[in-house]
Formats: structure tokens, C-alpha cells, sequence
């Protein structure tokens, strides 16, 4: 979609009240964030939404998402271009304004979430049923905090970083990457209980095969620091299960190594091995069927509201947490859906 596009499509579909106008304008920003042009379109639904709002609401967005007098997203598009260039000491100060501007504004009585997609919603409300007072967040506090917290690792402040991918987790309970984020601190200074405890907890929310394999991977880690070698072999042979990777192979080459060195030997485990040690330490043994329940489910309702894009994005997490091909059919379908669809509109 092209901007002059997107402009006649706003035109059309605004009705001149800035209550409705800028819900709607929030609804079309999401639905087009997969557009190869998509910070183009983004950008400017921004600065017309930002020219109907009212004359209090206006200065109200400006106190609490403005950074150093750039909106909020666009100063952490500046701090990532630094930190992508290895110029953490630069980033840290732009970092630490939009934290400081999180905590004075959205971090108080009232909870607010960046959850990423519907799916993360609706994991929340099934795990924490009865938390319902809560608002969606402005932009994405925590994938914006949990970059600070990369930088202050890698400027060494380890206290300060642990503190703030705390509050990055708090702003997204269901994402993954804070999480991941934190387990390597906890890594780097040797803090064994942090691992187990954090890995368990992450286990339970991983969507996709990728963030499985993780969890699997730093449990390797914690085993081969608290010596236990065959259980740290048994979680990399699993992580390489469910994705295959040439760093996790070196690591269960080198736990295998210094089990031959100590006299054991290891073999394929077999599923009842396997178990043994995911008991062993109280980790769910992926794929969470809680979350492949809930998927089905969320689809099943995306299709009798005739929502394909939703359906697609439900079952988009059943074929990543599987690999059944069944869910790969039923995506291909939805795509044809999709695709023929937008070619009645045009």
C-alpha cells in the first residue's frame, strides 16, 4: 500500500469523531505492520492521528510518550540504529530517558501491557483469569526496556540491568525474549537457582520451536555448572531436537567430552531417559499442550466470526508448537482465503 493510498483509505473511513477516528486509526496501524513499507504507513497514521486529536489530549501524549522531544518509538529507533552499530555508550543515555519516562508515567497503580499479538492477550487472561483490570500500552515498553537492559550488560552494570528486565517482563508477562535477555545475565555471573527458576517459568509460555530450544539450551548450561553432565547432555540432544544449531552441538560435544573424561558415556536418550530428566528438575516437557488447546480454540472462534487474518495467526502458533502437517494445510487454505479475498476487493 502506497502513503497516498493509505490517506484515502483514513479519508473514507473517518467520520470526523476523534474518539472513533483515532480507535480506528490504532486498528489500521496494527493490520499493516507486515507491509514491506510498513514504518512508511505507520509514521503517517501517526502524524494524522496526532493533528485530529483534541487540544488536551494532544498534551497529554506529549508529556508522557515524548523523549527528549522526539515521540517515544522514533528516540528508541535512534537508540537501536546506535546499539546495532556497537555504540552502547551513546545508546545507554536515549535508553535511560525512555525508561525514565516509563517509570514516571506507566508504572504506578494502573498495569499496563505491550502484549505483540492477540495470542499473548488471550495467554494472559488463561493463565491470570482473574487479573481484568489492566490497559494497553502506548508502544512497546517491553521490548524498549529489555534493549536497556542488553546495553547495561554490556557496559557491565549488572544490578541495574537485572532491575530493568524485571520491569520489561512486567510490562509483557507473556514474552519470551526479556526473559531470555535476563537468563543471560544470570549466565554471566553464575547465579544457578536464577536459571533453573527462570527456565522453568519461560518453558510454560514458549510458541514457537525456536524459544523451546532456548529454554533447553541455558538448562544445558545450568546443569554443566552444577556438574550434572548427563542431564546437561539430555537438554542440549533435546534443544537440537527442536532446532537445529551448530553452537548447541559444540556444547553437547563438549558436556559428552567431559563425561568421557570422568568415565560415563552417552547414548540417544531414550523418551523414558528423557522424562527422567525433565521430572528430574520440574520442567514441562514441551510442546505445552495448554497453549495447543488454547490456539484450537481461539481458531475454531476466528473461524465462525469469519476472520482469517485471527484463524491464521491461532494456528500459525498450533503449526510451530507441532510441526503436524495438518496445521500446515490448514494455513496454506487460510492464505488462499486471504489472498483471493483481497483480489474480490481490488
Amino acid at each position: 500500500m502506497t502513503v497516498n493510498e493509505l490517506m484515502e483509505k483514513i479519508k473514507a473511513e473517518c467520520t470526523g469523531d476523534a474518539a472513533h477516528d483515532l480507535q480506528y486509526m490504532t486498528e489500521l496501524a496494527r493490520s499493516l505492520r507486515r507491509e514491506p513499507n510498513a514504518t512508511e504507513l505507520t509514521e503517517t497514521i501517526a502524524k494524522h492521528a496526532y493533528s485530529i486529536m483534541p487540544e488536551d489530549a494532544r498534551a497529554e501524549m506529549e508529556r508522557t510518550t515524548m523523549v527528549d522531544g522526539k515521540r517515544m518509538d522514533i528516540a528508541y529507533r535512534d537508540a537501536l540504529a546506535l546499539v546495532n552499530a556497537q555504540k552502547f555508550a551513546e545508546a545507554e543515555p536515549l535508553l535511560a530517558a525512555i525508561s525514565d519516562k516509563i517509570a514516571e508515567c506507566f508504572e504506578g497503580e494502573k498495569k499496563w501491557f505491550s502484549f505483540r499479538n492477540p495470542f499473548e492477550y488471550h495467554m494472559y487472561r488463561e493463565f491470570f483469569p482473574v487479573d481484568t483490570d489492566f490497559d494497553r500500552a502506548p508502544f512497546d515498553f517491553s521490548h524498549y526496556l529489555t534493549l536497556y537492559g542488553f546495553v547495561l550488560i554490556e557496559t557491565r552494570k549488572m544490578k541495574e540491568a537485572e532491575d530493568v528486565l524485571k520491569r520489561a517482563i512486567s510490562f509483557d508477562p507473556m514474552a519470551c525474549e526479556p526473559r531470555f535477555e535476563l537468563c543471560e545475565l544470570y549466565k554471566l555471573t553464575r547465579a544457578d537457582k536464577q536459571i533453573l527458576e527462570l527456565s522453568r517459568e519461560t518453558m510454560r509460555y514458549c510458541t514457537t520451536a525456536d524459544r523451546i530450544a532456548r529454554v533447553l539450551c541455558n538448562l544445558g548450561f545450568y546443569c554443566t555448572d552444577i556438574g550434572d553432565l548427563y542431564s546437561a547432555a539430555v537438554f542440549y540432544f533435546e534443544s537440537l531436537r527442536f532446532e537445529p544449531s551448530k553452537p548447541v552441538e559444540a556444547e553437547l560435544q563438549d558436556a559428552v567430552r567431559l563425561m568421557n573424561q570422568a568415565g560415563q558415556k552417552f547414548a540417544p536418550p531414550t523418551k523414558g531417559q528423557t522424562l527422567d530428566v525433565y521430572e528430574k528438575y520440574h520442567i514441562l516437557q514441551p510442546p505445552n499442550s495448554e497453549l495447543i488447546n488454547l490456539a484450537l480454540a481461539l481458531a475454531e472462534a476466528a473461524r465462525r466470526e469469519n476472520r482469517p487474518q485471527l484463524e491464521g495467526l491461532f494456528v500459525r502458533v498450533c503449526w510451530d508448537l507441532t510441526r503436524n502437517e495438518e496445521f500446515k494445510t490448514r494455513l496454506d487454505f487460510i492464505d488462499q482465503e486471504i489472498a483471493y479475498k483481497k483480489s474480490a476487493e481490488s
